[in-house]
This record gives C-alpha cells, structure tokens and sequence, in this order.
C-alpha cells in the first residue's frame, strides 16, 4: 500500500493506492480531488485534513466506524471510477 502527502498549488492532498482506505476516508467526508493511474495501479488523491492520521489509525486497528451500506455504495463507486478510467485510456491509444 502507497500512502504520501503531497503539495500541489498551495494545497495539502494526500494518496493512496488503497481502494478500501480511500473508500473509508470517502464515508467520512474527505474529498477526493483526482484519481490518476500510476504504474498500472489507481491512485486516489485527497484534500489533506488534520484529522487523517487519527482516521488512518483508526482504520488500520479496526476501530473506524461507519455505515457498512454507505461503505459498500462508495466502494462500488470508486471501483466505477477506476473501471471509467480504464476504458478512457484505452480509448486514447486507440
């Protein structure tokens, strides 16, 4: 799993190539400012918050909560985006 902060124009982002930590970032109302492949694989980019290190580590212990259908709704979401990002490129070499 990839996780890095960067800074792009002024404005904190981080990423992550993790579809289910994105997913549980998303439920709890981070936003997600871009998705970009890189060496085959997705990587969500979100805007930075104070509290995503106390989120991550929550995640990572099994201690964040949430909605499990609002979980399952935002997965199949950002699996879409990945799928849509897929089809877009492979249009573009064609």
């Amino acid at each position: 799993m990839n996780l890095r902060e960067v800074s792009d124009m002024g404005m904190n982002n981080f990423e992550t190539s993790d579809l289910y930590l994105a997913a549980a970032l998303k439920i709890h109302n981070f936003k997600l400012v871009n998705l970009q492949r890189s060496g085959g694989r997705a990587v969500f980019i979100f805007e930075d918050r104070p509290d995503r290190e106390t989120m991550m580590r929550q995640y990572f212990s099994g201690e964040l909560t949430g909605s499990l259908k609002i979980f399952i709704s935002v997965l199949s979401d950002l699996r879409s985006m990945i799928n849509q990002m897929g089809m877009s490129n492979e249009r573009k070499r064609e």
